[in-house]
C-alpha cells in the first residue's frame, strides 16, 4: 500500500473550545496519520476552506477567524484526503484568554514587575464595554489598570500592568475584566490556567 493511501487528516483546534467568540482567531492543525504511527503536521501543504466564510473565515495556513454568529464547517484537503471540523461562533459578552502570557522582573517582595495578559473579547448586548487588567494576590487586589473602552463586536486584546509586589504576597495573579453595563466578566477563572499566577520568590 502506498504512503498516499495511508494518509488521513485530523483537524484540531489546539485545545480551544468549539464555541468561538466573534473576532476570535486561532489555528487549526492538519495532521497526516500514517500507518507507521507518525502524525506529521501538513497544515502548510493543505488546502483550507470554510462552508460559510461570513461566519468563519480560514486563511491559507489554517488560521480561522470568527466573523459572525452561526455555524460553519472548516475543511482541509491534502493529497487525496479530506477532513472537516465544525466551529460555532456565538454573539455574546465574553472573554477568551490566550495561552501565551508574559512577565518581566524579579518576582520578589518589593520588586517592580510587569505582567501581560492577552486574548479575545466580545460585546454583543450593548454598544460597548470597558476592558481592564486586575492584579491580585491571595488576599487583595494590588492594582487595576485604567479601563479601555471597546466597541460592540469582538477583537484581540493585550493588556499589561507594572506594579510593586507587596511584602507579604505569596503569589500574584492577573485577570482580565470586561464590564458590559451592570455585568462584570472575569477571566481566567481557574488558577490551573497556564501562567495565570506567578509565585513570589523569597
Amino acid at each position: 500500500m502506498s504512503r498516499r493511501e495511508d494518509l488521513s487528516i485530523l483537524i484540531a483546534d489546539s485545545g480551544r473550545r468549539d464555541r468561538w467568540l466573534i473576532g476570535q482567531k486561532g489555528p487549526c492543525l492538519a495532521l497526516a496519520r500514517l500507518r507507521s504511527g507518525q502524525t506529521p503536521v501538513v497544515s502548510f501543504e493543505a488546502t483550507w476552506s470554510s462552508s460559510r466564510p461570513d461566519v468563519v473565515a480560514v486563511d491559507a495556513l489554517g488560521v480561522v477567524n470568527g466573523r459572525s454568529a452561526g455555524q460553519a464547517t472548516v475543511s482541509a484537503s491534502y493529497r487525496d484526503r479530506q477532513a472537516a471540523a465544525t466551529l460555532v461562533v456565538t454573539a455574546e459578552d465574553g472573554l477568551r484568554i490566550d495561552s501565551g502570557q508574559a512577565q518581566q522582573g524579579d518576582f520578589s517582595p518589593g520588586s517592580t514587575v510587569t505582567l501581560w495578559l492577552q486574548g479575545y473579547y466580545s460585546v454583543a448586548s450593548a454598544e460597548g464595554g470597558l476592558l481592564s487588567l486586575r492584579i491580585s494576590d491571595e488576599t487583595r487586589t494590588i492594582s487595576t489598570t485604567p479601563a479601555v473602552a471597546v466597541a460592540k463586536g469582538g477583537d484581540f486584546f493585550l493588556l499589561s500592568s507594572t506594579f510593586v509586589i507587596p511584602e507579604n504576597s505569596v503569589e500574584v495573579c492577573r485577570t482580565a475584566i470586561l464590564q458590559v453595563g451592570s455585568v462584570t466578566i472575569a477571566e481566567p477563572k481557574s488558577k490551573s490556567f497556564p501562567l495565570w499566577c506567578i509565585s513570589v520568590r523569597r
